[in-house]
C-alpha cells in the first residue's frame, strides 16, 4: 500500500528533482545524423581481427586499462601514468566534478556548449556559473577570468572544437586561461581528430591542464563507450581515487586498442568524413534564409526560419537531426552530423524541397 510516507520522491535530493535526465532518441528506420558519429564501418580487418581474440568474459577486466592506457600513450606521444580511461566522456566529466567540484564549489562552463557538463555538476552538487559565448560563438575569455577569480570556481572547462557551435577557439586564448586562471581547466577535445588542433603537447608544462578524448567520435566507437584524460600524473592520480573500479568492459579495452592499430585508415575516414561535412555546408548555405555557422568538427549548427518545422519535416522524409532549442545568443537552431556520401546527398534534396515547400 502507498502511502505520502513511503514515496521514493520523499527521498530524492532537491537537485535531482530538477534534473532534465539527457534524452536520445531511438530511431533505427531513419538515418542518423544527429549524434556526430562516425558513419563509416570500422576499418577492413578490424572486425575480424577482433573476433578471434579469446576474451575472459566471465573474469573481471583489467581495472587499470593497462595495455589501453599503452596504446593510447603512443597515439598521444604522452606517457601511461597520466592517462585515465573510463566508460566514455560523460564518466569521465563526472570523475573530474567528483574530484575538484562539490558542495561550495562552482564549474565555469561557457554556454552555448556541451549538457552534460551541467549535468555532472548537478550530480556532485558543483555549482554552475555560466560565461556566455560572444555572439554564441566566440570565447570571452576576460570575463572567465573575471570569473576565474572567485574562491569557489575550482573548475573550468572548455570545448573545443565547441559543442554544438562546430567553433575552434584560439590555443593561446585557451593557454591563457591555463596559465591565468589558477584553476583547474578541462579542455574537452572530442571532436580533436577533425580540427587536427590540440593541447596535448601543452600538458608537461601546466599541472592544471587536463584533456578529454574519446573513442566515440573519430574512431567510430560510441556504442562500446570509452574515453580518456590526459594531464600530468600527479593530477591524473587525484581523479583516479574516485573512478569506479572496473569502468571500462574487456570487450572495449580490447577493441580500443585495436582501434590504434588502425589510425592510417581511421584518417583516411576522417578526411572523407571533412569532405563531406565542407559538402553539406556549402549545400546548406545555398537554401535561402539559412543561417550556416563554420565548422572545425564533423557537425554543422545552422538556423533556418522554422526549425521545429525543419525537424519535423525531415523526420518525415527519414532523417533524424538534432534540434537543439533556444541557444544563447544564436536563437532556435539545428545540428546535423556528416553522414555517408549517398545519405548527404538524400539530406540536402529534402533541405531543397523542404525550403520550396513541398
Amino acid at each position: 500500500m502507498e502511502t505520502l510516507s513511503n514515496k521514493p520522491e520523499r527521498f530524492v535530493r532537491p537537485e535531482i528533482r530538477q534534473l532534465v535526465p539527457y534524452e536520445s532518441k531511438h530511431l533505427p528506420e531513419c538515418i542518423k545524423l544527429d549524434a556526430n558519429e562516425n558513419p563509416f564501418p570500422w576499418p577492413a580487418g578490424m572486425r575480424e581481427e577482433l573476433f578471434p581474440e579469446k576474451l575472459a568474459f566471465n573474469r573481471y577486466p583489467d581495472g587499470m586499462a593497462q595495455d589501453l592506457k599503452k596504446a593510447i600513450a603512443t597515439y598521444t606521444k604522452t606517457q601511461p601514468e597520466g592517462i585515465l580511461v573510463g566508460n566514455g566522456s560523460d564518466e569521465l566529466i563526472q570523475l573530474i566534478l567528483m574530484t575538484f567540484g562539490g558542495l561550495g564549489k562552482s564549474v565555469i562552463i561557457h554556454p552555448p556548449t556541451f549538457s552534460m557538463y551541467q549535468i555532472a555538476a548537478r550530480l556532485t552538487d558543483t555549482t554552475v556559473v555560466q560565461v556566455p559565448l560572444l555572439q554564441g560563438l566566440e570565447l570571452d575569455t576576460e570575463e572567465m577570468l573575471k570569473t576565474a577569480l572567485s574562491p569557489d570556481a575550482h573548475v573550468m572547462i572548455v570545448c573545443n572544437p565547441n559543442n554544438p557551435t562546430g567553433s575552434l577557439f584560439p590555443r593561446e586564448e585557451i593557454l591563457r586561461l591555463v596559465r591565468e586562471s589558477g584553476k583547474i581547466v578541462v579542455v574537452d577535445e572530442a571532436y580533436a581528430e577533425f580540427s587536427e588542433e590540440t593541447l596535448i603537447p601543452q600538458i608537461e608544462n601546466y599541472p592544471n591542464l587536463v584533456i578529454l578524448r574519446t573513442f566515440s567520435k573519430a574512431f567510430g566507437m560510441a556504442g562500446l563507450r570509452v574515453g580518456y584524460l590526459l594531464g600530468q600524473p600527479e593530477t591524473i592520480s587525484l581523479i583516479n581515487r574516485v573512478r569506479q573500479p572496473f569502468n571500462v568492459n574487456s570487450f572495449s579495452q580490447k577493441v580500443g586498442i585495436l582501434a590504434l592499430g588502425y589510425v592510417q585508415e581511421y584518417h583516411e575516414q576522417i578526411q572523407q568524413i571533412k569532405a563531406e561535412t565542407q559538402k553539406l555546408y556549402e549545400g546548406l548555405t545555398q537554401i535561402p534564409n539559412v543561417v550556416v555557422y563554420p565548422t572545425k568538427a564533423n557537425f554543422i549548427l545552422f538556423k533556418p526560419g522554422d526549425p521545429d518545422g525543419w525537424t519535423e519535416k525531415l523526420l518525415k522524409r527519414g532523417f533524424l537531426v538534432r534540434n537543439m532549442g533556444d541557444l544563447p545568443a544564436l536563437g532556435k537552431c539545428l545540428r546535423i552530423s556528416a553522414g555517408l556520401p549517398e545519405e548527404n546527398e538524400g539530406f540536402l534534396r529534402a533541405i531543397r524541397e523542404i525550403s520550396a515547400g513541398a
